[in-house]
């Protein structure tokens, strides 16, 4: 019977990562028979699991780069872990090493791929920097390289053809290159129609390759294409062999969320692929018991089993087959007549800019989607593009325009031999300014300036005209030729009602006057306002599917006499999961009975806790009733997992009224106790932050109290001499910059700048550029130490 991926069905999930997981591979040999699995994420990390039944536990965690992880390689020969980042490292180390025995600096940008090299203690690596690299490493740990130039673009893809005694690279230039080991050109292949982001040698001397044109290619000794395999609806990221099944079945995965399986000599597909709940599935690996081991953009490694046995339970099966039921629901979701899924990628925020003023749009792993310009040489986050439900041009009747919806947007032919130029303008708009705005980005003269305004006010005033229906006494300002101006009339836009949570910035909405959505589209821009944050922070998300598997696990563990309940109360506490709960007296009760379990087993029932208290009379019911703040507040002393529990409960708890007067009553403990956490993961290090910066609202929002000021400005404090997540740190100088705004703001400056240590920190992290997705840091920080 031939493979197939239909006979595989998801084993286990690894959970660890706090963001996407971009590479995983497989690891050394376990006594036991098994293989550990390397995964490494945009967290930074590289993470150890080994196997324990069916099951997988974290072992390790190598965090020594400065940014994302890109790609892992596991050498054999010389058990080595070797990881490839985009801080343009390579990390190498030992197995169950904790630091590098050696770190391989040398190439000036993202080092994106690994592979074995033609020599013992050699390693090939492919970068941004559009070359690749033949590390050598002597016994003595002496590194020498051999540089491998000719491509005109970033190398995504690397492989060591052993018996040919050749390398192999492709590149986003689309181009595979053979190299001798002496570095020397032997063989160009072109064929691929976009960036090439992997290559494998396979038998008899063919190759396989893939790449951002969606599309598998199958090379022939001598060079030809002779196969291509077509499934794969976007990117593909990476690929694998399964030698368990057969050495012709390779696996591959890419941006269109799905694994899928393929007989690289019939160039058939193997079977229905398996969609993943993220969008981007980066990573795929094979154990050699044909196991098959994803990494993806939701943060979880996941492993797929051929054999019955490892397969997953039927619970947890359907709660998968549900995560991928609103994957796929989402992929036609459309922000301003555009499918999210048909945005680019943060890829393309590493070409220039063509013109000053140029936007794009850009999908980010977490389904996010934001806007950029080019300005001074760099892109610069403008703000979050987000998608009201439903909404489309075709409904919204607007016209969306560099990541923008207008009501308008006309074609103004400047000369005969360039292109039209593209003047947006909004109902309610200052015409003069939006003529101004358009000569500046388009180096116009000057005197153009009432002409365009007035032909503004002229064509705006007389209503939209569609491409259908031609206009009448209209004029282009500048050759008297004709408009297009898409959309209806019922559209108008309308401003406030929308803060940015992070700076209490206003954004302006977009919406049909008869819509029933409030928004359709909103484009949120920072202010120059940074401070007061009048916006409480809540920790809003839960996996529950995982939260009731770990429960269950636990109950199960729980004697009678140790509080074990049954499966009923474990699904009455479910329910207060949900955004908006019903007051359930029998999931209260349920809770409050779960409270009791042992301090070891309490952190997914305080999981579920902290999204209960959000509504304000649960708070009130539990609180009174059963003193639940008594209850968790000494778990700040317990175990990681509880502490970051009992932190998120609290943030949540000062969202409302009730919440804040029963914390306000205890600060003083909770503070003490909340400042004796000195380490901890950076999902910890965000919720003491998010902690503080919630109650430093509290006092912006009322008279501020001299004695709550003073401990709280101690306890952040305290928090920036270990914290190192930039998103803590972030939150953490909102919170100082908020104080400074009440009457308390001096002595919150004079506490601060006493402390030497905090100060040169927050000079560092002012100064020291951030990268795309922290640039508030450096933005937040000037106005911060402007206060000072």
């Amino acid at each position: 019977m031939e493979p197939s991926l239909d006979n595989y069905k998801l084993s286990c999930e690894l959970l660890g990562h706090s963001m996407d997981v971009r590479a995983v591979a497989v690891g050394a040999a376990t006594p036991e028979g098994g293989q550990s699995i390397l995964s490494g994420s945009r967290d930074k990390s590289t993470k150890v699991w080994k196997p324990n039944g069916n099951e997988y536990f974290e072992s390790l965690t190598l965090q020594d780069h400065k940014n994302f992880i890109s790609f892992i390689y596991f050498l054999e020969s010389e058990q080595w872990i070797c990881t490839a980042s985009n801080d343009a490292t390579i990390c190498i180390y030992k197995q169950d090493g904790f630091v590098p025995l050696l770190t391989l600096k040398g190439h000036g940008s993202t080092v994106c791929a690994l592979a074995g090299g033609l020599e013992p203690r050699s390693l090939i690596s492919g970068s941004w920097d559009k070359t690749a690299r033949v590390w050598t490493i002597t016994e003595a740990g002496d590194v020498s390289f051999l540089a491998l130039e000719g491509h005109e673009a970033a190398v995504w893809a690397v492989a060591t053809l052993k018996e040919q005694q050749k390398y192999v690279t492709g590149g986003a230039d689309k181009n595979i290159y053979y190299w001798n080991a002496k570095g020397e050109k032997l063989r160009l292949l072109k064929g691929h129609t976009d960036c090439v982001r992997g290559v494998m040698g396979l038998d008899a001397n063919t190759l396989l390759s893939c790449g951002n044109d969606a599309v598998l290619r199958f090379w022939n000794e001598d060079g030809e294409c002779v196969r291509e395999m077509n499934g794969h609806t976007n990117y593909i990221y990476s690929m694998a062999r399964n030698r368990a099944l057969d050495d012709q079945v390779v696996v591959s995965c890419g941006e269109d969320s799905t694994l899928r399986m393929w007989n690289v000599i019939t160039g058939d597909e193997l079977g229905a692929p398996i969609f993943h709940p993220g969008i981007s599935v980066w990573s795929v690996t094979c154990l050699q018991n044909g196991d098959i081991v994803t990494g993806c953009s939701d943060g979880v490694v996941r492993v797929f089993s051929h054999v019955p046995a490892r397969q997953a339970s039927e619970l947890i099966l359907k709660a998968f087959d549900l995560e991928v039921a609103t994957r796929k629901s989402q992929i036609n979701e459309e922000i301003g007549g555009i499918k999210k899924t048909d945005l680019p990628g943060p890829e393309a925020l590493l070409s220039n800019g063509t013109r000053e003023g140029q936007t794009k749009m850009v999908r980010h792993a977490d389904g996010s989607v934001k806007c950029y310009s080019w300005t001074l040489g760099n892109w610069n986050l403008d703000g979050d593009v987000t998608g009201g439900t439903g909404g489309t041009q075709l409904s919204s009747g607007k016209k969306l325009h560099e990541g923008k919806e207008y009501d308008f947007v006309f074609n103004v032919d400047i000369s005969d031999t360039e292109p039209p130029i593209k003047l947006p303008y909004n109902r309610g708009e200052d015409p003069w300014q939006a003529a101004q705005t358009f000569i500046h980005r388009n180096n116009l003269p000057q005197a153009y300036l009432d002409q365009v305004a007035n032909f503004i006010v002229k064509n705006s005033n007389s209503g939209p005209v569609t491409m259908e229906q031609a206009p009448t006494g209209y004029q282009d300002p500048f050759t008297g030729g004709s408009r297009y101006v898409p959309g209806s009339s019922n559209t108008n836009v309308r401003s406030g009602g929308n803060v940015d949570p992070f700076t209490g910035a206003s954004s302006y909405s977009t919406a049909s006057s008869n819509a029933q959505s409030q928004v359709d589209v909103n484009f949120v821009r920072s202010g120059d306002k940074h401070f007061p944050v009048s916006s409480y922070r809540t920790f809003d998300t839960c996996d529950t599917k995982k939260v009731l598997e770990k429960m269950m696990e636990f109950n199960g563990k729980l004697g009678p006499a140790d509080g074990r309940v049954g499966e009923e109360v474990l699904l009455a506490v479910i329910k207060l999961t949900e955004q908006s709960p019903e007051l359930d007296l029998t999931s209260l009760e349920a809770l409050t009975l779960l409270l009791r379990w042992p301090a070891s087993f309490q952190f997914p029932v305080l999981d579920i806790l902290r999204l209960a208290v959000r509504n304000e009379p649960i708070f009130s019911m539990l609180n009174n009733s059963h003193n639940f703040l008594g209850t968790v507040i000494p778990q700040l002393t317990g175990s990681a997992a509880n502490q970051l529990m009992v932190v998120r409960c609290l943030a949540n708890s000062l969202s409302h009224a009730t919440g804040r007067q029963h914390v306000m009553s205890r600060l003083p403990e909770i503070i003490d106790l909340v400042g004796a956490i000195k380490t901890g993961s950076a999902n910890l290090q965000i919720a003491v932050s998010t902690f503080y910066l919630n109650l430093t609202i509290s006092q912006t929002l009322n008279v501020a109290k001299s004695e709550v000021c003073h401990v709280v400005t101690s306890g952040v404090v305290e928090l920036l001499k270990w914290a190192k997540d930039l998103e803590a740190c972030y939150r953490s100088m909102q919170a100082i910059g908020n104080l400074t705004t009440t009457s308390c703001g001096q002595e919150t400056i004079a506490q601060v700048v006493s402390v030497d240590y905090v100060m040169d920190k927050l000079r560092e992290l002012t100064n020291t550029p951030q990268g795309e997705n922290f640039s508030k840091v450096n933005t937040v920080g000037q106005a911060l130490l402007a206060a000072f």
